[in-house]
């Protein structure tokens, strides 16, 4: 990720900045690009990150029989399926299957697989939170204040891709560069605590 967004910023943004932020459509036009598709590279960071870890831990509990937090917190995340009988006469009812603790968890994988995958589209606040929290990250160990600027940024960022050019504020390349500097080293904190989990 981090050796992606230093190809973007050299390949788009100027390789100096104009001190009174003075720049041309076309750097204006190259901001824009750098923006989106920085963003694009933190979702895929995200959602691929995700995935390694919970196939990782899923790999290690067939191995080892070792329940990694990852797996643990995604299971309880995961509504049960039927739901637990309430008495012993149900477990009798034939009709009704009662999975395995290993059909669960498959479930509950492929569940999330299939979100992470198919549904998850972008790196908002609700996005992370419906990434991270199953995989065991806890509340402190988001930093607040990176969320909050990821959360603005990355809805900035909806309002350049889907908004003609002729209607947003042009973007300043500097600032643009030192934001995504910013979102780029939270993902780095994340990838951190992804690792013990």
């Amino acid at each position: 990720m981090s050796r992606r967004i230093t190809e973007l910023r050299h390949n788009l943004l100027p390789s100096s900045f104009n001190p009174l932020g003075l720049y041309s459509d076309r750097v204006h036009e190259r901001t824009r690009a750098f923006r989106v598709l920085a963003h694009a590279e933190f979702e895929s960071f995200i959602e691929d990150r995700a995935l390694e870890v919970i196939v990782n831990a899923h790999g290690e509990w067939e191995r080892t029989g070792r329940i990694r937090p990852s797996l643990l917190s995604l299971m309880s995340h995961w509504d049960s399926n039927p739901k637990i009988p309430e008495n012993l006469a149900d477990l009798g009812d034939k009709s009704i299957k009662y999975p395995t603790l290993t059909a669960r968890i498959e479930s509950a994988k492929k569940h999330y697989s299939t979100y992470i995958k198919k549904r998850n589209n972008g790196i908002k606040e609700k996005n992370l939170l419906l990434i991270l929290l199953p995989l065991g990250v806890t509340k402190d160990e988001i930093d607040a204040d990176w969320l909050d600027d990821t959360e603005g940024w990355a809805t900035d960022r909806g309002t350049v891709a889907h908004t003609s050019a002729k209607m947003q504020v042009q973007l300043d390349p500097k600032i643009e560069l030192a934001t995504v500097r910013k979102v780029r080293d939270g993902f780095r904190d994340i990838d951190r605590i992804l690792l013990q989990k």
